[in-house]
């Protein structure tokens, strides 16, 4: 197909990953309209984007932003919407039968994608299937019969939601129903899980198209992250893990899914067995290392919203390409007290790109960092449990 025809429409020009995605458009040679909300955010500031459209709406969490992105899809000046970040991609699906009479959707569809973002529902398909993941409460068990069922720690976490808002952890049974009854919290609503000690975190990112074939794939490990009990990775390395591809696959196919989904991954100490965290139905901020990789995953999504044969990618042999969140990194840096004694050396960039940082495109690097200065607190408040 001629890609240079194509006019798309790009969300969330201020997330790391839309950078990625804004290259593998532009390798295309579609033109490219990116929606920006802030003169700061990377992609305003890049120079590869053919047109940038600036405004508050444009922030996927804004109220105002489906009217906003409706008003801008109906003036026939696009062919395709790609919507990036998780809230984003929950919007646009759920109007999708509204966006469609306008554009087409490079993105899983409704059906699909809310698969992913109910918790519960994933871990049932994995269950189902028997692919190893932390003991969890069925759909409608009883939660006394569950707590008999399991040694504590436990954890709850929302069904529906979107990073660790909610998240609690009960060291011990006296503790748990007090907290649930004090914050009046409705069970049914939450995922109820064994809270399992681990020592690596590992992931997968796969493309499913259309007739259910696995057109991308490849497996990664969480080297560093920040904070260090639990944030966003500084450091990712590709790996070599079919196993863990295979079963990503199977649950993926189960659940009748397209497009691109990010799986997570915890090695469990007690077993050393990878089991199921969670899946992300929306482009990862680590998609770079697909680019890494050699995978363009902006064609596979365009391919498959014109419904045409997606490219089917050779298995991914290029291992031990890392992918750097410099930023945050660099926080790890200070506060870890195995600064001097991580593999590999923090001060290392051998087979490494940083997330945002693109040769001959510097501007965003500089604007993305600013940025994360000044929002430093809030990121960390946010992530504290």
């Amino acid at each position: 197909m001629d890609f240079s025809k194509i006019r798309v429409l790009l969300t969330d020009g201020g997330a790391r990953q839309t950078l990625t995605i804004l290259h593998g458009l532009k390798e295309l040679g579609c033109h490219v309209t990116v929606l920006c909300f802030s003169k700061n955010n990377v992609c305003y500031v890049s120079n590869l984007p053919d047109k940038k459209i600036l405004n508050e709406h444009a922030a996927g969490s804004n109220k105002g932003f489906e009217d906003f992105l409706l008003s801008i899809i109906t003036t026939g000046e696009y062919d395709v919407l790609l919507p990036v970040a998780e809230m984003t991609t929950n919007k646009v699906t759920l109007h999708e039968d509204e966006y469609r009479q306008y554009v087409r959707l490079a993105c899983a569809s409704r059906q699909a994608y809310i698969q992913a973002f109910n918790k519960q529902n994933t871990f049932e398909h994995a269950m189902n299937i028997g692919i190893p993941c932390p003991a969890t409460r069925r759909e409608g068990q009883d939660v006394e019969d569950y707590l008999n069922s399991v040694d504590f720690p436990v954890i709850i976490k929302p069904r529906s939601g979107l990073g660790s808002v909610g998240f609690h952890k009960f060291e011990k049974r006296e503790d748990f129903w007090p907290y649930i009854k004090e914050h009046n919290i409705d069970l049914d609503q939450y995922v109820l899980q064994k809270f399992i000690q681990y020592d690596k975190y590992l992931g997968t990112i796969l493309f499913v198209d259309q007739k259910g074939n696995v057109c991308m794939s490849y497996a990664d490990e969480v080297l560093r992250w920040f904070p260090i009990d639990a944030g966003t990775a500084c450091l990712i390395r590709s790996i070599d893990n079919p196993e863990l591809i295979e079963n990503s696959a199977r649950l993926l196919k189960a659940m009748n899914w397209q497009g691109v989904a990010a799986l997570s991954f915890m090695i469990d100490k007690t077993d050393n067995t990878p089991k199921l965290q969670e899946i992300n139905g929306r482009i990862p901020a680590s998609i770079k290392l697909s680019w890494q990789c050699g995978f363009n995953v902006a064609k596979l999504l365009i391919e498959m919203a014109y419904d045409q044969d997606v490219e089917q990618y050779p298995a991914n042999t290029k291992f031990g390409q890392l992918t750097r969140h410099f930023q945050a990194d660099f926080l790890w840096f200070f506060k870890s007290p195995k600064r001097f004694k991580t593999e590999p050396n923090w001060f290392s960039w051998k087979n490494t790109e940083d997330v945002v940082y693109w040769k001959g495109d510097l501007k965003p690097w500089f604007a993305y960092t600013f940025a994360k200065m000044l929002g430093y607190q809030d990121g960390i408040k946010k992530r504290r449990h």
